[in-house]
Protein backbone atom coordinates (compact mmCIF):
# COMPACT_ATOMS: atom_id res chain seq x y z
CA UNK A 1 0.00 0.00 0.00
CA UNK A 2 1.05 3.49 -0.85
CA UNK A 3 0.38 6.50 1.75
CA UNK A 4 0.18 10.18 0.38
CA UNK A 5 -0.22 13.77 2.60
CA UNK A 6 -1.58 16.28 1.35
CA UNK A 7 -2.30 20.15 0.71
CA UNK A 8 -5.92 19.29 1.40
CA UNK A 9 -5.15 18.34 4.94
CA UNK A 10 -5.86 14.64 3.95
CA UNK A 11 -4.06 11.41 4.56
CA UNK A 12 -4.89 8.64 1.87
CA UNK A 13 -4.14 5.31 1.78
CA UNK A 14 -4.14 3.51 -1.70
CA UNK A 15 -3.91 0.06 -2.68
CA UNK A 16 -1.77 -1.55 -5.13
CA UNK A 17 -4.55 -0.69 -8.02
CA UNK A 18 -3.98 2.57 -7.19
CA UNK A 19 -7.87 3.46 -5.09
CA UNK A 20 -8.16 4.69 -2.53
CA UNK A 21 -8.52 2.74 0.40
CA UNK A 22 -8.63 5.12 3.40
CA UNK A 23 -9.12 8.92 3.69
CA UNK A 24 -7.93 10.60 7.07
CA UNK A 25 -8.89 14.10 8.02
CA UNK A 26 -5.87 15.20 9.48
CA UNK A 27 -6.69 18.88 8.74
CA UNK A 28 -9.88 18.78 10.20
CA UNK A 29 -11.25 20.94 7.60
CA UNK A 30 -9.48 24.20 8.56
CA UNK A 31 -6.71 24.45 5.77
CA UNK A 32 -3.99 23.00 7.23
CA UNK A 33 -1.64 21.35 5.09
CA UNK A 34 -0.08 18.27 5.68
CA UNK A 35 3.99 18.61 4.69
CA UNK A 36 5.61 15.37 5.04
CA UNK A 37 4.71 11.93 6.25
CA UNK A 38 6.91 8.75 7.52
CA UNK A 39 6.82 5.17 8.16
CA UNK A 40 8.10 4.38 11.54
CA UNK A 41 8.99 1.17 11.11
CA UNK A 42 9.44 -0.20 15.16
CA UNK A 43 6.87 1.47 16.17
CA UNK A 44 4.33 0.59 13.35
CA UNK A 45 3.05 3.66 13.23
CA UNK A 46 3.21 6.66 10.55
CA UNK A 47 4.58 10.27 11.62
CA UNK A 48 2.87 12.92 9.66
CA UNK A 49 3.60 16.55 9.59
CA UNK A 50 1.34 19.45 9.34
CA UNK A 51 1.44 23.58 8.86
CA UNK A 52 -0.23 23.89 12.39
CA UNK A 53 2.94 23.01 14.04
CA UNK A 54 2.54 19.79 14.93
CA UNK A 55 3.51 16.00 14.05
CA UNK A 56 0.51 13.41 14.48
CA UNK A 57 1.24 9.41 14.23
CA UNK A 58 -1.15 7.09 13.33
CA UNK A 59 -1.65 3.00 14.33
CA UNK A 60 -0.56 1.24 10.86
CA UNK A 61 -4.54 0.61 11.02
CA UNK A 62 -5.61 4.32 10.50
CA UNK A 63 -8.67 2.91 12.62
CA UNK A 64 -9.50 6.36 14.69
CA UNK A 65 -7.70 9.95 14.89
CA UNK A 66 -3.88 10.17 15.90
CA UNK A 67 -2.85 8.84 18.99
CA UNK A 68 -0.57 10.95 19.91
CA UNK A 69 1.20 14.03 18.55
CA UNK A 70 4.91 16.74 18.74
CA UNK A 71 4.22 20.28 19.48
CA UNK A 72 6.76 21.66 17.14
CA UNK A 73 6.33 25.40 18.32
CA UNK A 74 9.47 27.07 17.08
CA UNK A 75 8.75 26.52 13.13
CA UNK A 76 6.37 24.60 10.64
CA UNK A 77 7.47 21.04 9.85
CA UNK A 78 8.98 20.33 6.14
CA UNK A 79 10.65 17.36 6.25
CA UNK A 80 10.94 13.86 8.43
CA UNK A 81 13.64 11.65 8.52
CA UNK A 82 13.55 7.93 10.44
CA UNK A 83 16.23 5.91 11.86
CA UNK A 84 16.02 3.17 14.76
CA UNK A 85 19.24 3.51 17.11
CA UNK A 86 20.83 0.72 19.18
CA UNK A 87 21.94 2.11 22.61
CA UNK A 88 24.94 1.39 24.14
CA UNK A 89 23.44 -0.39 26.72
CA UNK A 90 21.56 -2.56 23.89
CA UNK A 91 18.27 -0.65 23.79
CA UNK A 92 16.76 0.09 20.53
CA UNK A 93 15.51 3.46 20.38
CA UNK A 94 13.73 5.25 17.69
CA UNK A 95 14.73 8.82 16.58
CA UNK A 96 12.85 11.27 14.50
CA UNK A 97 13.91 13.82 12.44
CA UNK A 98 12.46 17.47 11.80
CA UNK A 99 13.80 19.87 9.29
CA UNK A 100 11.14 23.34 9.34
CA UNK A 101 11.09 26.36 7.50
CA UNK A 102 13.81 28.42 9.96
CA UNK A 103 16.38 26.20 8.72
CA UNK A 104 16.34 24.02 12.11
CA UNK A 105 16.92 20.69 12.56
CA UNK A 106 14.87 19.05 15.37
CA UNK A 107 16.25 15.29 16.61
CA UNK A 108 13.34 13.84 18.93
CA UNK A 109 14.96 10.65 21.08
CA UNK A 110 12.05 8.32 21.31
CA UNK A 111 11.74 7.22 24.95
CA UNK A 112 11.23 3.66 25.19
CA UNK A 113 7.40 4.15 26.19
CA UNK A 114 6.31 6.39 24.07
CA UNK A 115 4.06 4.10 22.40
CA UNK A 116 2.17 3.57 25.47
CA UNK A 117 1.70 7.59 25.72
CA UNK A 118 -1.98 8.61 24.48
CA UNK A 119 -3.09 12.46 23.96
CA UNK A 120 -6.88 12.03 24.21
CA UNK A 121 -6.91 15.97 25.60
CA UNK A 122 -6.04 19.11 23.73
CA UNK A 123 -1.82 20.67 24.93
CA UNK A 124 -1.58 16.88 26.56
CA UNK A 125 1.46 15.85 23.61
CA UNK A 126 4.15 13.91 23.49
CA UNK A 127 6.47 14.27 26.43
CA UNK A 128 10.14 13.46 26.63
CA UNK A 129 12.03 12.15 28.57
CA UNK A 130 15.57 13.69 26.93
CA UNK A 131 15.36 17.14 26.11
CA UNK A 132 15.00 17.51 21.75
CA UNK A 133 18.43 18.78 20.25
CA UNK A 134 17.81 21.69 17.86
CA UNK A 135 20.34 23.12 15.39
CA UNK A 136 20.29 25.46 12.50
CA UNK A 137 21.92 24.27 9.22
CA UNK A 138 20.12 26.36 6.71
CA UNK A 139 19.28 29.78 5.74
CA UNK A 140 15.41 29.23 4.58
CA UNK A 141 13.34 26.05 4.29
CA UNK A 142 15.23 22.51 5.07
CA UNK A 143 14.14 20.70 2.01
CA UNK A 144 14.95 17.08 3.15
CA UNK A 145 16.47 15.31 5.94
CA UNK A 146 17.53 11.68 6.33
CA UNK A 147 19.64 9.44 7.42
CA UNK A 148 22.15 6.91 5.64
CA UNK A 149 22.96 3.62 7.61
CA UNK A 150 25.95 3.01 5.69
CA UNK A 151 27.72 5.88 6.44
CA UNK A 152 26.01 7.14 9.78
CA UNK A 153 25.26 10.46 8.85
CA UNK A 154 22.08 12.56 9.18
CA UNK A 155 22.42 14.44 5.92
CA UNK A 156 20.70 17.91 5.45
CA UNK A 157 20.04 19.87 2.40
CA UNK A 158 17.87 23.11 1.67
CA UNK A 159 16.90 26.25 -0.08
CA UNK A 160 20.15 28.30 0.63
CA UNK A 161 22.13 25.72 -1.46
CA UNK A 162 24.07 23.62 1.00
CA UNK A 163 24.31 20.49 2.27
CA UNK A 164 25.18 19.01 5.29
CA UNK A 165 26.47 15.38 7.00
CA UNK A 166 25.74 15.38 10.64
CA UNK A 167 25.87 13.32 13.77
CA UNK A 168 22.33 12.42 14.49
CA UNK A 169 23.15 12.34 18.06
CA UNK A 170 24.67 15.36 18.78
CA UNK A 171 22.82 17.10 15.99
CA UNK A 172 26.38 18.70 14.78
CA UNK A 173 27.99 18.35 11.78
CA UNK A 174 30.29 15.46 11.67
CA UNK A 175 33.87 16.44 12.31
CA UNK A 176 33.18 20.00 12.28
CA UNK A 177 33.38 19.76 8.72
CA UNK A 178 31.98 22.93 6.41
CA UNK A 179 28.76 22.63 4.75
CA UNK A 180 28.69 21.29 0.87
CA UNK A 181 28.39 23.68 -1.54
CA UNK A 182 28.76 22.29 -4.87
CA UNK A 183 25.25 23.91 -6.00
CA UNK A 184 26.86 27.01 -5.06
CA UNK A 185 23.80 29.14 -4.41
CA UNK A 186 20.77 27.54 -5.82
CA UNK A 187 18.28 26.04 -3.68
CA UNK A 188 18.62 22.29 -3.49
CA UNK A 189 15.57 20.71 -3.38
CA UNK A 190 16.67 16.57 -2.83
CA UNK A 191 19.54 14.12 -2.76
CA UNK A 192 19.88 10.42 -2.35
CA UNK A 193 22.43 7.89 -1.67
CA UNK A 194 23.67 5.35 -3.95
CA UNK A 195 24.96 2.55 -1.84
CA UNK A 196 26.33 -0.33 -4.40
CA UNK A 197 28.54 2.99 -5.55
CA UNK A 198 29.14 4.82 -3.19
CA UNK A 199 28.25 8.31 -3.80
CA UNK A 200 25.59 10.68 -3.15
CA UNK A 201 23.51 12.87 -6.08
CA UNK A 202 21.71 15.86 -5.27
CA UNK A 203 19.66 18.54 -7.58
CA UNK A 204 17.82 21.48 -7.77
CA UNK A 205 17.14 24.45 -8.92
CA UNK A 206 20.70 24.58 -11.32
CA UNK A 207 18.77 22.08 -13.42
CA UNK A 208 21.67 19.53 -13.01
CA UNK A 209 22.45 16.46 -10.85
CA UNK A 210 25.97 17.05 -8.94
CA UNK A 211 27.40 13.16 -8.05
CA UNK A 212 29.90 13.43 -5.54
CA UNK A 213 32.06 11.37 -2.90
CA UNK A 214 31.08 11.94 0.78
CA UNK A 215 34.75 11.43 2.02
CA UNK A 216 36.38 14.37 -0.36
CA UNK A 217 33.15 16.12 -0.61
CA UNK A 218 33.90 16.88 -4.14
CA UNK A 219 32.42 16.08 -7.36
CA UNK A 220 32.93 13.36 -9.01
CA UNK A 221 30.03 14.16 -12.06
CA UNK A 222 27.72 16.01 -13.13
CA UNK A 223 24.73 14.97 -15.33
CA UNK A 224 22.78 17.49 -17.49
CA UNK A 225 19.92 17.56 -19.48
CA UNK A 226 17.10 18.65 -17.67
CA UNK A 227 14.96 22.20 -18.57
CA UNK A 228 13.24 22.64 -15.14
CA UNK A 229 14.65 22.56 -11.70
CA UNK A 230 15.26 19.37 -10.41
CA UNK A 231 12.59 18.04 -7.47
CA UNK A 232 12.97 14.46 -6.43
CA UNK A 233 15.90 11.74 -7.08
CA UNK A 234 15.75 7.84 -6.41
CA UNK A 235 18.07 5.03 -7.27
CA UNK A 236 17.41 1.46 -8.39
CA UNK A 237 20.30 -0.11 -7.35
CA UNK A 238 19.64 -3.93 -8.55
CA UNK A 239 19.65 -2.36 -12.32
CA UNK A 240 22.41 0.67 -11.89
CA UNK A 241 20.04 3.47 -12.38
CA UNK A 242 19.57 6.81 -11.18
CA UNK A 243 15.78 8.50 -11.62
CA UNK A 244 15.25 11.95 -11.37
CA UNK A 245 12.04 13.81 -11.82
CA UNK A 246 11.53 17.94 -12.94
CA UNK A 247 8.92 20.37 -11.85
CA UNK A 248 7.95 19.79 -15.95
CA UNK A 249 6.99 16.28 -15.08
CA UNK A 250 10.11 15.02 -17.12
CA UNK A 251 11.39 11.80 -15.85
CA UNK A 252 14.97 10.68 -16.81
CA UNK A 253 16.62 7.27 -16.40
CA UNK A 254 20.69 7.59 -15.69
CA UNK A 255 22.85 4.53 -16.04
CA UNK A 256 25.13 5.51 -12.91
CA UNK A 257 27.96 3.56 -14.01
CA UNK A 258 28.62 5.69 -17.32
CA UNK A 259 26.90 8.63 -16.22
CA UNK A 260 24.19 9.03 -19.16
CA UNK A 261 21.30 9.44 -19.41
CA UNK A 262 19.25 6.35 -21.10
CA UNK A 263 15.45 6.83 -21.10
CA UNK A 264 12.86 10.32 -21.18
CA UNK A 265 9.55 10.21 -20.21
CA UNK A 266 7.33 13.34 -20.09
CA UNK A 267 3.97 12.36 -17.75
CA UNK A 268 1.13 14.02 -20.43
CA UNK A 269 -1.72 13.39 -17.41
CA UNK A 270 -2.95 16.69 -16.68
CA UNK A 271 -3.39 16.72 -13.05
CA UNK A 272 -6.29 19.55 -11.10
CA UNK A 273 -6.06 21.77 -9.80
CA UNK A 274 -2.21 22.02 -10.23
CA UNK A 275 -0.78 20.07 -13.52
CA UNK A 276 2.28 19.32 -11.34
CA UNK A 277 4.16 16.07 -9.99
CA UNK A 278 5.09 16.69 -6.19
CA UNK A 279 6.97 13.54 -5.57
CA UNK A 280 7.96 9.93 -6.34
CA UNK A 281 8.83 6.82 -4.75
CA UNK A 282 10.62 4.01 -6.54
CA UNK A 283 8.76 0.23 -5.46
CA UNK A 284 11.25 -2.28 -6.06
CA UNK A 285 8.70 -4.93 -5.63
CA UNK A 286 6.72 -3.93 -8.90
CA UNK A 287 8.99 -2.40 -10.34
CA UNK A 288 8.19 1.05 -11.01
CA UNK A 289 7.96 4.44 -10.49
CA UNK A 290 4.92 5.63 -8.30
CA UNK A 291 4.44 9.79 -8.91
CA UNK A 292 2.52 11.85 -6.97
CA UNK A 293 0.32 14.89 -7.02
CA UNK A 294 -3.75 15.21 -6.81
CA UNK A 295 -3.88 11.28 -8.02
CA UNK A 296 -1.09 8.80 -8.20
CA UNK A 297 0.14 7.12 -11.48
CA UNK A 298 3.10 4.38 -11.92
CA UNK A 299 5.48 4.48 -14.77
CA UNK A 300 7.06 1.00 -14.95
CA UNK A 301 10.75 0.78 -15.10
CA UNK A 302 11.74 -1.68 -17.39
CA UNK A 303 14.72 0.37 -18.92
CA UNK A 304 17.51 -2.09 -18.73
CA UNK A 305 21.21 -1.67 -19.43
CA UNK A 306 23.33 -4.14 -20.59
CA UNK A 307 26.42 -4.31 -18.32
CA UNK A 308 30.11 -3.92 -19.73
CA UNK A 309 31.56 -4.96 -16.47
CA UNK A 310 34.59 -6.78 -17.17
CA UNK A 311 34.27 -8.56 -13.61
CA UNK A 312 31.20 -9.66 -11.71
CA UNK A 313 33.18 -8.93 -8.06
CA UNK A 314 35.48 -6.30 -6.78
CA UNK A 315 38.78 -5.87 -9.04
CA UNK A 316 41.67 -5.93 -6.32
CA UNK A 317 44.49 -5.30 -8.92
CA UNK A 318 44.99 -4.71 -12.90
CA UNK A 319 48.74 -4.89 -14.14
CA UNK A 320 50.16 -3.98 -17.87
CA UNK A 321 51.99 -6.07 -19.43
CA UNK A 322 54.14 -4.11 -21.86
CA UNK A 323 55.91 -6.88 -23.87
CA UNK A 324 52.91 -8.28 -25.21
CA UNK A 325 50.42 -5.06 -24.80
CA UNK A 326 47.92 -6.74 -22.23
CA UNK A 327 46.24 -5.51 -19.16
CA UNK A 328 45.76 -8.75 -16.69
CA UNK A 329 43.12 -7.94 -14.25
CA UNK A 330 41.78 -10.23 -11.11
CA UNK A 331 38.77 -10.00 -9.26
CA UNK A 332 38.30 -10.98 -5.71
CA UNK A 333 36.80 -14.53 -6.45
CA UNK A 334 39.58 -15.68 -8.45
CA UNK A 335 38.94 -15.25 -11.64
CA UNK A 336 41.82 -13.77 -13.98
CA UNK A 337 41.30 -11.98 -17.36
CA UNK A 338 43.76 -11.09 -20.56
CA UNK A 339 42.64 -8.68 -22.05
CA UNK A 340 44.50 -7.06 -25.63
CA UNK A 341 44.81 -3.33 -24.99
CA UNK A 342 44.74 -2.57 -28.84
CA UNK A 343 41.29 -4.44 -29.37
CA UNK A 344 39.34 -4.14 -25.81
CA UNK A 345 38.55 -7.83 -26.04
CA UNK A 346 39.52 -10.79 -23.93
CA UNK A 347 41.80 -13.16 -24.94
CA UNK A 348 41.89 -15.60 -21.65
CA UNK A 349 40.86 -16.31 -18.68
CA UNK A 350 40.75 -19.04 -16.02
CA UNK A 351 38.97 -18.77 -12.21
CA UNK A 352 38.93 -19.81 -9.03
CA UNK A 353 42.51 -19.37 -8.93
CA UNK A 354 42.44 -19.64 -5.10
CA UNK A 355 39.70 -21.79 -4.64
CA UNK A 356 37.35 -21.05 -1.94
CA UNK A 357 39.73 -18.28 -1.10
CA UNK A 358 39.86 -14.64 -1.89
CA UNK A 359 42.22 -13.08 -4.14
CA UNK A 360 44.08 -10.17 -3.19
CA UNK A 361 47.01 -8.90 -4.82
CA UNK A 362 49.04 -9.84 -7.89
CA UNK A 363 52.44 -9.49 -9.37
CA UNK A 364 54.22 -10.04 -12.96
CA UNK A 365 57.80 -10.60 -12.98
CA UNK A 366 60.52 -8.94 -14.44
CA UNK A 367 60.15 -10.99 -17.89
CA UNK A 368 56.56 -10.09 -18.10
CA UNK A 369 55.69 -14.08 -18.41
CA UNK A 370 54.33 -15.14 -15.31
CA UNK A 371 51.81 -14.23 -12.79
CA UNK A 372 52.01 -14.16 -9.36
CA UNK A 373 49.07 -13.53 -6.99
CA UNK A 374 48.32 -13.39 -3.05
CA UNK A 375 45.27 -14.45 -0.97
CA UNK A 376 43.58 -14.14 2.22
CA UNK A 377 45.54 -17.67 3.16
CA UNK A 378 48.80 -16.28 3.07
CA UNK A 379 49.48 -18.22 -0.26
CA UNK A 380 51.45 -16.96 -3.03
CA UNK A 381 50.83 -18.73 -6.68
CA UNK A 382 52.72 -18.64 -9.97
CA UNK A 383 50.92 -18.90 -13.03
CA UNK A 384 51.45 -19.08 -16.99
CA UNK A 385 48.63 -16.81 -17.38
CA UNK A 386 48.51 -17.08 -20.96
CA UNK A 387 47.37 -20.58 -20.39
CA UNK A 388 45.92 -20.45 -16.59
CA UNK A 389 48.88 -23.41 -15.90
CA UNK A 390 49.53 -23.05 -11.98
CA UNK A 391 53.18 -23.65 -11.82
CA UNK A 392 53.97 -23.55 -7.99
CA UNK A 393 52.96 -22.53 -4.69
CA UNK A 394 54.79 -20.16 -1.74
CA UNK A 395 53.23 -20.37 1.59
CA UNK A 396 53.92 -19.48 5.47
CA UNK A 397 54.06 -21.39 8.66
CA UNK A 398 51.35 -18.91 10.12
CA UNK A 399 48.89 -17.67 7.41
CA UNK A 400 47.91 -14.45 7.12
CA UNK A 401 46.85 -12.25 4.31
CA UNK A 402 48.99 -11.14 2.14
CA UNK A 403 48.31 -7.15 1.20
CA UNK A 404 51.23 -6.88 -1.02
CA UNK A 405 53.01 -8.43 -3.79
CA UNK A 406 56.34 -7.99 -5.86
CA UNK A 407 59.12 -9.50 -7.58
CA UNK A 408 62.92 -8.48 -6.34
CA UNK A 409 66.55 -8.96 -6.76
CA UNK A 410 69.51 -8.51 -5.02
CA UNK A 411 72.88 -7.19 -6.38
CA UNK A 412 74.83 -10.83 -4.69
CA UNK A 413 74.88 -13.22 -7.92
CA UNK A 414 75.28 -16.81 -8.00
CA UNK A 415 77.02 -18.68 -10.84
CA UNK A 416 73.07 -19.06 -12.01
CA UNK A 417 73.06 -15.15 -12.23
CA UNK A 418 71.29 -13.02 -10.05
CA UNK A 419 69.72 -13.96 -6.95
CA UNK A 420 65.75 -13.51 -7.64
CA UNK A 421 63.06 -13.17 -4.89
CA UNK A 422 58.92 -13.32 -4.20
CA UNK A 423 58.23 -10.25 -1.86
CA UNK A 424 55.30 -10.57 0.16
CA UNK A 425 53.87 -8.03 2.35
CA UNK A 426 51.01 -9.48 5.13
CA UNK A 427 48.61 -8.03 7.55
CA UNK A 428 50.90 -9.38 10.19
CA UNK A 429 53.59 -6.52 9.82
CA UNK A 430 56.17 -9.16 8.37
CA UNK A 431 57.32 -9.09 5.25
CA UNK A 432 58.38 -12.74 3.35
CA UNK A 433 60.71 -13.53 0.69
CA UNK A 434 61.20 -16.56 -1.16
CA UNK A 435 63.56 -17.89 -3.77
CA UNK A 436 62.35 -16.72 -7.18
CA UNK A 437 64.12 -19.96 -8.55
CA UNK A 438 63.54 -22.22 -6.38
CA UNK A 439 62.47 -25.84 -7.56
CA UNK A 440 59.38 -27.23 -5.87
CA UNK A 441 58.69 -31.39 -6.47
CA UNK A 442 54.98 -32.00 -7.32
CA UNK A 443 52.36 -31.31 -5.09
CA UNK A 444 55.01 -29.78 -2.56
CA UNK A 445 55.18 -25.66 -1.58
CA UNK A 446 58.26 -23.99 -0.79
CA UNK A 447 58.70 -21.97 2.13
CA UNK A 448 60.25 -18.36 2.92
CA UNK A 449 63.87 -18.13 2.58
CA UNK A 450 63.84 -14.85 4.92
CA UNK A 451 60.90 -12.93 6.73
CA UNK A 452 62.06 -9.28 7.69
CA UNK A 453 60.72 -8.24 10.96
CA UNK A 454 60.98 -4.72 12.87
CA UNK A 455 62.41 -6.98 16.22
CA UNK A 456 63.72 -3.82 17.23
CA UNK A 457 60.29 -1.72 17.13
CA UNK A 458 62.24 1.17 14.91
CA UNK A 459 59.95 0.68 12.29
CA UNK A 460 56.17 1.22 11.47
CA UNK A 461 53.77 1.45 14.31
CA UNK A 462 50.81 0.35 12.95
CA UNK A 463 49.44 -1.58 9.90
CA UNK A 464 51.84 -1.82 6.79
CA UNK A 465 49.62 -0.83 3.71
CA UNK A 466 52.14 -0.69 0.61
CA UNK A 467 55.62 -2.24 -0.54
CA UNK A 468 57.85 -1.22 -3.69
CA UNK A 469 60.99 -2.74 -4.69
CA UNK A 470 63.43 0.67 -4.77
CA UNK A 471 66.06 -1.10 -6.77
CA UNK A 472 65.89 -4.01 -9.12
CA UNK A 473 69.60 -5.23 -8.08
CA UNK A 474 70.15 -4.13 -4.78
CA UNK A 475 67.29 -5.56 -2.59
CA UNK A 476 66.25 -2.71 -1.34
CA UNK A 477 62.41 -2.22 -0.66
CA UNK A 478 60.11 0.70 0.88
CA UNK A 479 56.99 0.16 3.04
CA UNK A 480 54.24 2.61 3.68
CA UNK A 481 52.64 2.51 7.02
CA UNK A 482 48.82 3.49 8.06
CA UNK A 483 51.00 4.92 11.00
CA UNK A 484 52.19 7.65 7.97
CA UNK A 485 55.85 6.61 7.63
CA UNK A 486 57.95 5.37 5.26
CA UNK A 487 60.22 2.97 5.76
CA UNK A 488 63.33 1.27 3.45
CA UNK A 489 64.18 -2.54 3.99
CA UNK A 490 67.43 -4.60 3.15
CA UNK A 491 67.31 -8.26 1.91
CA UNK A 492 70.04 -9.16 3.60
CA UNK A 493 71.32 -11.92 2.29
CA UNK A 494 74.81 -12.17 4.04
CA UNK A 495 73.86 -10.71 7.85
CA UNK A 496 73.04 -12.66 10.71
CA UNK A 497 69.66 -13.27 11.41
CA UNK A 498 70.03 -10.96 14.33
CA UNK A 499 70.56 -7.84 12.22
CA UNK A 500 67.52 -5.40 11.33
CA UNK A 501 66.59 -5.29 8.32
CA UNK A 502 65.46 -1.97 8.24
CA UNK A 503 67.73 0.09 6.69
CA UNK A 504 66.05 3.65 7.29
CA UNK A 505 62.70 5.39 8.12
CA UNK A 506 62.12 8.71 6.51
CA UNK A 507 60.78 11.45 8.90
CA UNK A 508 58.81 14.73 8.16
CA UNK A 509 61.12 17.35 9.48
CA UNK A 510 59.90 20.38 8.57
Amino acid sequence: RYVTAGRDGFLKVWLPNLTVHKTIDVGQHKGRWLTACCWMSKSRRLAVASSNFRIFFYESTFAGGPVTYIDHKDGTPLCLGYRESTESDGREKEILMVGDDNGFVTVYLMDDDWTSHESKLEGDSLPFKKKPIRRQYHEGWVTKVGFVYELQYMVTCGLDGEINLCDVHTNTRKGDRPPIRLHKKYGVHCWCWCGSHKFFASGGLDRQIIIWNPYTQMAINYLQGHNAPILDLQVNEAQHQLISMSVDKVIKVWDIQHYRCISTFTDKTEYKPEDKLTCMAFDEEMPGLVMCSSTLNVLPVSVKVETNRTHVAPIVGALYNDVFSQVVSGDSLGTVCVWDVRTGHLEFEFRRAHGDHKLTCMALDVSKRRLYTGAEDGEVRLWNFSSGQHLKTYTMKSPSEINGLLWAQTALASPEGPNTFVVALAWDRKIYVWPGTAKSSSGNAIEPKYVLEDVQGTGHTDDISCVVAISTVGGLLATGGDDGNVVFWKIQETSTSTASPIAAKLTDTS
